[in-house]
């Protein structure tokens, strides 16, 4: 027998569906992928309702085995033909969990799997993920289990370098204060040093260790903020990222959450164009600036709830150590997404004259939704954010002042 260490967050841990209480629920909006098995299973149901729902309202695609069928949808926006009036699943309420496709089953849950290890996280698109992030100081701590199987995983090795590289960047998002970007600053200091070697030796670690030493006392100190408060701004970067994004959102047919997000998105297009002929850039400072102020105001939430966001991306991408692209290329990428839904919180705020977390959380699951539920969608989106990086990680920082 094998020990496999399972390693996850707190809010993994302790999440639990909030059935018919979501506030936008998974079963709507979304192409449903049935396996063989499973659209067999229900279209051959010992079950009445089962059996003539499956007839009337799955399609035979038999592209493979794993995609089988699919659930066809009353309309775009519309919910799966299985969900109830009380906004269950009817399959799950008369056939059992172990009844529900893989792709029914298996959301919000994501899993990275090594020979010794696994990595358990949850998506963000799901609305009481993104809230318990948000809300509860302690959702990112990390937990330790070990798990006895026959053999171990087959799967490729988590090699030492590569954990203490991702504890590195997760505590220096710790040290984060209210505001995380001078945190985020530090790492692109610690990234910049780590991606001169060829590879982590024992020579490198040191070295990485006393950067990182020095960068957690200026982050304590003040001083990188300070510092990259001094740093001339180019404010054309963030006007980039957000006409990008909304170009790139309203490409899209509309899905789950699309609805949601667009309010915001709209909110965030009039703040920044409030008046004919304004200065974009400086409407954008000054929204950010009245978010600012509702952030040390709310000082005990904000403490944690940004935080946690940034630490949530560090950890579910394992960053990083991801294989098809590079470090710094791939923190542009967390950078532009923090940038842009703090910029349609930052609307919100100004416009209802308060930051309200709630707001908060239908920013950030909906903008996942969009953009991230599966691998697909999010190689997609990552793409198109490209066309505002320029082939230049480091204007991220602009990003960030």
């Amino acid at each position: 027998m094998k020990e496999i260490t399972v390693t996850e967050p707190h809010f993994v841990t302790t999440f639990s569906c909030s059935g018919s209480a979501c506030r936008d629920h998974c079963c709507k909006g979304w192409k449903i992928t049935l396996d063989k098995a499973t659209a067999n299973k229900y279209v051959s149901s010992k079950n009445e309702t089962i059996r003539k729902i499956a007839k009337d309202n799955i399609i035979l695609i038999k592209k493979d085995v794993n995609n089988w069928g699919e659930i066809k949808l009353p309309s775009t926006l519309g919910s799966c033909p299985y969900l109830d009036e009380e906004r269950l699943c009817l399959v799950q309420k008369t056939l059992g969990v172990k009844a529900l496709s893989r792709t029914c089953s298996y959301f919000p849950r994501i899993q990275l799997t090594y020979k010794h290890e696994v990595r358990n996280s949850l998506s963000l698109a799901c609305p009481e993920v993104a809230s318990r992030i948000l809300n509860d100081p302690d959702a990112m701590v990390i937990n330790d289990k070990t798990v006895i199987q026959p053999q171990f995983n087959t799967a490729p090795v988590f090699q030492s370098e590569q954990k203490l590289l991702n504890l590195f960047c997760l505590s220096i998002i710790n040290h984060a204060d209210v505001r995380p970007e001078a945190a985020l600053y530090a790492l692109i200091k610690f990234m910049m040093v780590a991606q001169k070697f060829t590879r982590i030796d024992e020579d490198a670690l040191a070295e990485l260790e006393q950067v990182y030493v020095t960068l957690v006392e200026q982050l304590q100190s003040g001083a990188l903020a300070q510092e990259l408060h001094g740093i001339n701004s180019d404010g054309s970067v963030k006007v980039s990222l957000v006409l990008q994004m909304q170009n790139y959102f309203r490409s899209l047919p509309d899905s789950r959450g699309s609805v949601i997000l667009e309010q915001y998105i709209q909110c965030l297009l009039r703040a920044i164009t409030a008046e004919e002929g304004g200065d974009i850039t400086q409407r954008v400072s000054e929204t950010e600036a009245q978010l600012d102020k509702l952030l040390q105001e709310d000082e005990q939430h904000s403490a944690y709830a940004l935080r946690n966001f940034i630490l949530y991306k560090i950890w579910g991408n394992n960053y990083p150590n991801q294989t098809d692209v590079e470090p710094l290329r791939a923190l542009y990428m967390i950078v532009a997404e923090y940038t842009f839904i703090k910029l349609l919180v930052a609307a919100s705020a100004r416009e209802r004259g308060r930051l309200e977390w709630d707001d908060v959380t239908n920013i950030v699951y909906s903008f996942h939704s969009r953009s991230q539920h599966n691998r697909d969608v999010a190689t997609h989106f990552h793409q198109y954010i490209e066309t505002v990086r320029a082939g230049d990680d480091l204007s991220m920082i602009h990003l960030l002042t």
